[in-house]
């Protein structure tokens, strides 16, 4: 069975990668570079190491040395890892300084063509998820109205543009007015924030850039996303097809049914 490493943020999905891999005959290799709990790969994973996200060195010899050519960069990592100390090694330092005016997606770039020129190949993180991804298309009962098709339009054209930005991917729009931004507070504090300005009738619409790095990273809906909609009274959540993940539909997609959200996919 060929190896395939996984670099682990915090979260569901590099536990779904591992399982995914197993099935692809896959023998998941776990780097973890959160504070995550390690035993959520017990009975998946037989091989986890622990690091942090700054040990790019070690991180790539020990996969090299458990056998991975491949490896999938996957789970969250908080861009505010940036704004504080962290566990960092000669290499990243290097990366660090080299890159030190650059926004943060060149030294993940960086961070990559190192990784990627010790042998290693970096794979985008849905090749073995591709079920989470939608088609087009309503994905629930419930349809929006003709004005929040507008605001879907309006959010998702928006969303792109401050994605390309470097910005966020989230934004909020009630009756064609942009109520909230993502920016470096996450998606569900952009939620309470616009959809307590909008409550009832808020679109909340996340998209990712046109140049999006697949490698590091999908936008992710799931289960406290949907949460954070109800409690701030949002009637809708638009995603881009194929290029978000939607986690658990099979759960999600009858939760936003009975809270009367309608979740849709467009191109």
């Amino acid at each position: 069975m060929e190896k395939l490493g996984i670099i682990a943020g915090a979260g569901e999905l590099p536990v779904l990668l591992a399982r995914a891999a197993i099935a692809y005959n896959r023998e998941p290799v776990i780097i973890q570079i959160t504070k995550s709990d390690a035993e959520r790969f017990a009975g998946i994973a037989h091989e986890v190491h622990t690091y942090g996200v700054g040990q790019i060195q070690k991180i790539a010899q020990t996969l090299l040395g458990s056998g991975v050519q491949e490896v999938v960069i996957i789970g969250k990592v908080e861009k505010n890892i940036l704004l504080r100390p962290f566990q960092i090694d000669t290499t990243t330092i290097k990366i660090l300084v080299q890159n030190r005016r650059e926004k943060p997606t060149a030294i993940v770039s960086a961070a990559l063509d190192y990784l990627e020129s010790t042998g290693l190949t970096i794979l985008p993180q849905d090749r073995y998820l591709q079920n989470l991804l939608p088609d087009p298309g309503v994905l629930t009962k419930r349809q929006p109205t003709e004005s929040q098709w507008k605001d879907i339009e309006l959010g998702i054209t928006t969303a792109r543009q401050i994605a390309d930005m470097e910005i966020g991917q989230t934004v909020v729009v009630k009756n064609q007015i942009v109520l909230a931004i993502e920016a470096i507070e996450g998606t569900d504090a952009t939620i309470k924030r616009g959809g307590n300005l909008g409550r009832k009738g808020a679109v909340v619409a996340k998209a990712a850039a046109a140049n999006h790095d697949f490698r590091v990273d999908v936008p992710t809906v799931g289960q406290q996303t949907l949460l954070t909609l109800h409690q701030v009274k949002a009637d809708v959540l638009a995603v881009e097809a194929r290029r978000t993940f939607v986690m658990e539909p099979e759960i999600l997609i009858p939760q936003a049914d009975r809270w009367k959200i309608a979740v849709v996919a467009v191109e």
